[in-house]
């Protein structure tokens, strides 16, 4: 029951911004959502927080800089033989990025974004593992590919996926 009234909170609070999108700056609140098993198997993701700076404004698109910050936290460990492994893995994701966001003549509420960044990742286990106790963190990270879509709902909020 916790976790559905935690994703309902989530989902409502899905990216919404604080900012008007006329403003340079938004700050944003995401639900982060993880595809794949690279973040240990579908890691839920907990929250994430962002912050953009529009830089260059040439009427149908918008150029501009963001960092967003975001965790996923799992336990992972073996249903069959609980004493062969149990321990949680937290991941803390760090994204700078630089963007740009389209306006669509006719339809203004609609913006489709497309961004470059890079992704630092920092990785935490504890728990664990036969006969030995698990302490351990280790980073990775790599260039990602952003793309977006925002409907703006009032002057002052804005949904995106």
């Amino acid at each position: 029951m916790k976790k559905i009234y935690f994703l309902i909170i989530s989902v409502f609070f899905f990216s919404v911004s604080i900012v008007a999108q006329d403003k340079k700056w938004s700050v944003e609140a995401n639900y982060p959502l993880s595809v794949g098993d690279e973040l240990g198997n579908d890691a839920p993701g907990i929250a994430d927080v962002g912050l953009k700076y529009r830089f260059l404004d040439f009427n149908i698109v918008k150029i501009g800089a963001g960092i967003n910050t975001g965790v996923f936290i799992e336990n992972i460990k073996s249903y069959t033989d609980p004493k062969t492994y149990d321990f949680d893995e937290t991941n803390w994701i760090i994204q700078p990025k630089i963007f740009a966001e389209f306006t669509i003549p006719g339809i203004r509420k609609l913006r489709p974004s497309i961004g470059l960044g890079y992704s630092f990742i920092e990785t935490k286990y504890d728990g664990l593992l036969p006969d030995e106790s698990l302490e351990n963190s280790h980073s990775e990270g790599g260039v990602n590919i952003n793309l977006g879509l925002s409907y703006d709902i009032t002057k002052r909020f804005f949904l995106q996926a």
